[in-house]
């Protein structure tokens, strides 16, 4: 009780004169007391204002006390009540305190009663913060129970979760619900860039979503500052901390008021951070922080299992393709080489044997075709080193001089197009991609060879390049050849494969070569064509201003 909240009384009492000695006395003990004359005056008063205790005279004419302690209990649980009785009758006592009455007080003729009220009523008062307290005391073991037990339910279900996007979707879904917030956000570190954080999944009112390309450079955002000091961190109002970053607000159009940012502490360091914002009700206090911080470890264990998990898969897959690969290889090692190499064994074996006998035009005829099986021989090797190489080598991106690029394509074609004159039209102005030169010069040399080779004459080659929508740059050699079917079309960059007309006309394996090229370079390579309508060989790249702006 304060000066500025006084305890209030309502006092429900048929005789005006006992009424004004109650009144009296506890206005003497700092209490705030409003008269009833009557049970229904009283349940009227009790509806229109708030009152902290309730005092009740049992005889009162239409309802009495007990009348009036029914009324209320039909309502729900009786406020703080006294019930006062001018008998010692234990049965009214009784009934009053099942009804929920708090104590009673029985009037006696010498007034003695009136010296006990105060005390009694401060009694019921104290009674009824130890109740409130004991309620919260329970209300927070009850609620720290379902969070142990939350807890560890969720440490035995993230070890059964082996795959890490479904991993996330059940970690945000448990951490919001931990610490009652609205969303959150899980940033892993980028394995690519070191540094780097990219955000894993967002959860936003009940909705999952896959950020695309968000990233945080070191130190960024609080999510960075959390992981560059591997300290958590409650941010009250984030639109007023300097560190915050609002990337994932502009992407999905929320906005986040106020988070927790917890460090992911893996089995050898910090793998991300687990982010939950917008509290649902209040605001975050260092209980929410525990909790987060309590489901971070398993987390975060269970995150690297499923890390394991997919670089176990990937690398399972990686070891298929190669042993198809290894295989194919065979196959091609087997054929390829086998048929240049019988002609040049059996030339040569006439040469020995019939020289002295031949005339000199055909064994220089013979001479030709040895030479030429030697460089066909040649040049499957080349391409098979090529091709194994770009798997092992590891280049860093540069911004490719296209124009260059392409002038030492054409010089090194030069004999080629002097075998088949072919019209090359080529742009004035090149958008500027990232790659490796000397790989990137492969894959023109390989698409423009085989368009000048196998075009229909007049043979006419157009290359060229643009910047696309998401700030790719996509390159092409567009030929008037006869085209390829959807199958063909489909089959075309599978390392080794051998359709009836592919390796005839040398796409296939240096179509393998420009795939693998391509995807080491993180870009992609493909063919749109359509029979007797010629054929578009494209590869697209990373731009250098998309790459420069995220940077």
């Amino acid at each position: 009780m304060t000066d500025q909240n006084p305890i209030r009384i309502l006092y429900m009492e048929d005789d005006p004169e006992t009424a004004s000695l109650v009144k009296a006395r506890l206005l003497e003990s700092g209490y705030q007391v409003d008269h009833a004359l009557d049970g229904e005056q009283g349940l009227a008063m009790y509806d229109a204002s708030a009152y902290d205790i309730i005092a009740v005279d049992q005889h009162m004419p239409a309802r009495d006390g007990l009348s009036v302690l029914r009324t209320l209990a039909a309502r729900g649980p009786l406020p703080p009540t006294i019930m006062v009785t001018g008998t010692g009758c234990e049965t009214i006592a009784v009934e009053a305190m099942k009804l929920g009455a708090s104590d009673y007080l029985v009037k006696d003729v010498d007034g003695g009663y009136l010296k006990l009220l105060p005390s009694v009523i401060k009694q019921v008062l104290q009674q009824q913060q130890l109740l409130k307290e004991n309620r919260q005391v329970l209300a927070t073991l009850q609620q720290r129970n379902r969070d142990l037990a939350l807890l560890n339910q969720a440490g035995r279900v993230f070890t059964t979760i082996l795959n890490l996007q479904q991993l996330t979707h059940r970690l945000l879904q448990t951490a919001t619900q931990l610490v009652g917030a609205r969303g959150g956000s899980i940033w892993l570190w980028d394995e690519s860039d070191p540094g780097w954080l990219v955000c894993q999944m967002v959860f936003n009112q009940g909705e999952h979503h896959s950020p695309i390309n968000l990233r945080l450079k070191p130190g960024e955002g609080i999510a960075g500052w959390v992981a560059l000091h591997e300290e958590s961190i409650i941010v009250p109002h984030t639109q007023n901390n300097p560190r915050f970053s609002s990337k994932i607000d502009a992407q999905t159009g929320f906005r986040t008021t106020s988070l927790i940012a917890v460090p992911l502490q893996g089995r050898e360091g910090l793998i991300g951070v687990l982010e939950v914002v917008n509290k649902l009700d209040g605001n975050f206090n260092t209980n929410d922080l525990t909790l987060a911080q309590a489901l971070s470890s398993p987390a975060a264990i269970a995150i690297d299992n499923a890390r394991m998990v997919d670089d176990l898969r990937q690398h399972a897959v990686e070891l298929q393709e190669r042993n198809e690969e290894l295989d194919a290889f065979s196959h091609t090692v087997a054929h390829d080489l086998k048929a240049p190499l019988v002609n040049i064994v059996g030339y040569a074996e006439v040469l020995r044997d019939n020289y002295p006998k031949l005339p000199p035009q055909e064994i220089e005829n013979y001479l030709h075709i040895i030479a030429r099986a030697g460089r066909k021989m040649s040049n499957l090797i080349d391409e098979l080193l090529l091709l194994a190489g770009v798997r092992q080598s590891e280049v860093f991106p540069q911004p490719l001089a296209m124009d260059q690029i392409i002038a030492d394509v054409l010089e090194r074609l030069d004999y080629l197009l002097q075998e088949t004159p072919a019209e090359i039209i080529t742009p004035v102005a090149w958008p500027i991609a990232l790659g490796h030169a000397p790989w990137v010069e492969e894959i023109w040399a390989n698409y423009l060879s085989n368009a000048i080779k196998y075009g229909s004459a007049p043979r006419r080659i157009e290359v060229g390049g643009a910047e696309q929508a998401d700030g790719t740059i996509r390159f092409w050699v567009k030929d008037n050849g006869p085209g390829l079917t959807e199958d063909e079309q489909k089959r075309l960059f599978i390392p080794f494969t051998r359709l009836s007309q592919v390796r005839v006309q040398g796409h296939g394996l240096g179509l393998s070569i420009v795939r693998r090229i391509v995807e080491k370079l993180q870009g992609q390579a493909g063919v749109e064509s359509a029979p007797g309508k010629g054929s578009t060989f494209y590869f697209i790249l990373p731009g250098y201003k998309t790459v420069k702006n995220e940077e």
